[in-house]
């Protein structure tokens, strides 16, 4: 007999065995005990065979920006299970449990990082935020007059950083909350150094980033004005004699309509007619996936909280296929006036609504449009009429952007 049940204080070498042999360089032994227990919004979770554990997960709870809505929503990371117990259902076991302890808990939204994405589409999750790697010459970012506002950040600074990054997260599409613990304010200094652009007292952009060998690799960069991100190009355009090129992620594809040549220099694209000499840019990356594990229950949150979607009015019926929890939240009518959510009753409908919860939750989330579901046959639509009206209600003026790693 197996029970999943919270893991303890003495069970915790236990989970970083287990997670350490999942997860090559982790060394979870060496901080993981210490961070959960600083961390209320962080468990651990196993599934036991006796006394015996056999697979295990980390979860969080995070707020995140919902198209400038603050809603919770789950997480999930450090999915693991014991080399002598695969394949036999331990990992599907531990992800419904934790649908259910965050449904328990009036969560609708949870998301992960893949380490098999058609495994997680059948779990019921989403493609969403989308990672763009770019290699990039220094000298291929601008050079602006002047750098005045720089300066190097060091401890004094931990808390204007962890501001900034706040201010820039309640205008962000999917980004999520950093709260002043002493790990998240220390947190940038584990990574490298870090140059932020500060004035009357605030830091309103910084770069952290680390240098290895001949190339700088870019861990966050983040701006709250134009003048921000003007002086720090220029310091980076400066790093040119120093290092080759410049690696960073970013959720979305700014950054290469920003330098003056997004070129990797990387021979990896293939010529295939009539297209030929297509030189390289990025590479891209599955970012975090979402579910939506109460679909009726979300936009009902969301309509408490006033969230605005498009401009659209009328009423659908929604009949969303899962798999693995079919129960009536996925199965509702609601209807729209000039964007606001008026009502859940069942009445008469403008069109009815077919598709699986993974692109549902996808398109929630802003990264698929209802339009491009309905042309590929991943929705079904009653009264095709109406598919640029709902393609309205769900539209998001960016994709979704995840910076939190878990």
């Amino acid at each position: 007999m197996k029970e999943i049940r919270e893991i303890n204080h003495s069970e915790y070498a236990s989970f970083c065995s287990l997670a350490n042999g999942a997860f090559l360089g982790l060394n979870a032994d060496q901080w993981l005990q210490g961070h959960i227990e600083e961390t209320p919004s962080e468990s651990l979770y196993g599934l036991f065979k006796g006394n015996d554990l056999v697979a295990g997960m980390r979860t969080f709870l995070f707020e995140m920006n919902l198209n400038q809505t603050t809603i919770p929503v789950g997480g999930v990371g450090m999915l693991a299970v014991d080399l002598l117990h695969k394949k036999e259902g331990n990992a599907y076991r531990l992800i419904n449990y934790f649908y259910e302890l965050h449904k328990s808990k009036g969560h609708h939204l949870v998301m992960l990082y893949p380490f098999n994405v058609a495994f997680y589409k059948r779990m019921g999750f989403g493609m969403g935020a989308q990672v763009y790697q770019c290699y990039v010459s220094p000298s291929s970012f601008q050079k602006f007059s002047g750098k005045e506002h720089l300066k190097h950040l060091n401890d004094e600074d931990k808390e204007l950083i962890l501001d900034c990054y706040n201010r820039v997260y309640q205008k962000t599409h999917g980004m999520t909350k950093r709260f002043p613990t002493e790990r998240e304010l220390n947190r940038p200094f584990h990574f490298g150094k870090v140059v932020g652009f500060k004035q009357d007292g605030k830091v309103l952009g910084y770069v952290l980033y680390e240098g290895k060998g001949k190339d700088l690799y870019i861990h966050e960069l983040f701006f709250e004005t134009r003048e921000a991100i003007e002086e720090l190009s220029t310091f980076l355009y400066q790093q040119a004699d120093q290092f080759k090129r410049i690696i960073i992620n970013s959720s979305n594809d700014d950054l290469i309509h920003f330098v003056r040549s997004p070129e990797s220099g990387l021979n990896t694209m293939l010529d295939t007619a009539p297209s030929v000499d297509n030189k390289h840019m990025v590479n891209l990356g599955v970012g975090v996936m979402y579910r939506v594990i109460d679909c009726k229950g979300l936009l009902m949150e969301l309509y408490e909280k006033k969230h605005r979607f498009g401009s659209a009015s009328l009423t659908i019926k929604f009949d969303i296929k899962d798999d693995l929890q079919d129960d009536e939240s996925k199965n509702f009518t609601v209807t729209y006036s000039h964007g606001e959510i008026q009502h859940f009753h069942e009445e008469t409908v403008d069109t009815v609504v077919q598709m699986d919860i993974s692109e549902f939750s996808s398109m929630i989330m802003g990264a698929v449009t209802f339009r491009s579901l309905y042309k590929w046959g991943k929705a079904e639509i009653s009264n095709p009429a109406c598919v640029n009206q709902i393609n309205d209600l769900f539209h998001t003026h960016e994709r979704p952007v995840c910076t939190k790693a878990f």
